[in-house]
């Protein structure tokens, strides 16, 4: 490990080594699921496409809370062929109506806080999964920040998110653990800026974990109640895995690994030894 640890009292030293230890190792394999919940879904996609978005989404998801939609012919729903397994997504364009469907639909109708800076959700339960993605700009970094145009931004944000998402479905699913921690977040992130750029930049991670660029940080939503001196530390540790992320995705064993292998591989890591 290089990160310098020296400002760090005896507590948040014990707490940092804590923090990078790897909880996917002492995973316990899940048994076979059942995976009928996706007849729903697909009876769903097919109402989507015959009836249009917003009559399905009101008598099949929300009867009790109907929405009209601002924007109906930009929602679109599909079973995606994730890394994980197929998994239901509803892709909303409008902010306010992916909003107002998941206040009504994972909400019971009441606004959640924070809902503005909200982006995705994904519902993983015993009887139904299923992810409701946003064409809000990923983690609130603007298209100016990275060079984009506002249209290419949005799409590249949902993709992010979808293959974000997709990630921590497949930990869920087959390590049983997915966790608000900087290690998943390094891996959800490096899978989605992969699918939407063809590379992976430590610098783009950067800015959306709010280490760079803004003010404000996405990161402290990992690391709560922390010290000033150890979110410091804790800060340069994800910049530095970052960087590790984009070497190995540059090397010959990233090129030679299936998608599954990635994962597993990312999974596996100990986020001391790389930092």
């Amino acid at each position: 490990m290089n990160i310098d640890i020296s400002t760090l009292n005896d507590q948040d030293k014990a707490i940092f080594s804590n923090y990078l230890k790897n909880h996917f190792e002492n995973f316990n394999p899940q048994p076979g699921d059942d995976l009928s919940f996706l007849d729903f879904w697909r009876n769903f996609v097919g109402q989507v496409k015959a009836k249009g978005a917003e009559k399905a989404i009101n008598s099949m998801l929300i009867p009790q809370l109907p929405l009209d939609f601002k924007d109906e012919q930009n929602i679109s729903a599909e079973i995606y062929p994730s890394c994980a397994g197929e998994i239901p997504v509803i892709k909303i364009k409008n902010t306010e109506d992916f909003e107002n469907l998941v206040t009504n639909l994972l909400h019971k109708g009441v606004r959640p806080q924070n809902l503005s800076a909200t982006g995705a959700a994904f519902v993983f339960g015993k009887t139904t999964r299923f992810i409701i993605l946003s064409a809000k700009p990923y983690s609130n970094v603007t298209a100016k920040t990275l060079g984009l145009s506002e249209e290419d931004w949005q799409i590249k944000s949902m993709t992010i998110r979808l293959e974000h998402e997709c990630t921590h479905y497949y930990t869920k699913r087959f390590f049983g653990c997915s966790q608000n921690h900087l290690h998943d977040e390094l891996i959800a992130d490096f899978f989605g800026l992969y699918s939407a750029f063809g590379e992976y930049k430590a610098e783009y991670f950067e800015y959306f974990m709010g280490i760079k660029g803004k003010e404000g940080s996405r990161l402290a939503c990992y690391i709560p109640d922390c010290s000033p001196e150890l979110f410091q530390v804790l800060k340069k540790a994800a910049s530095s895995a970052a960087v590790y992320f984009e070497k190995w995705s540059k090397s010959p064993d990233f090129k030679n690994m299936k998608h599954e292998e990635r994962i597993k591989y990312l999974c596996g890591l100990k986020l001391a030894e790389i930092i």
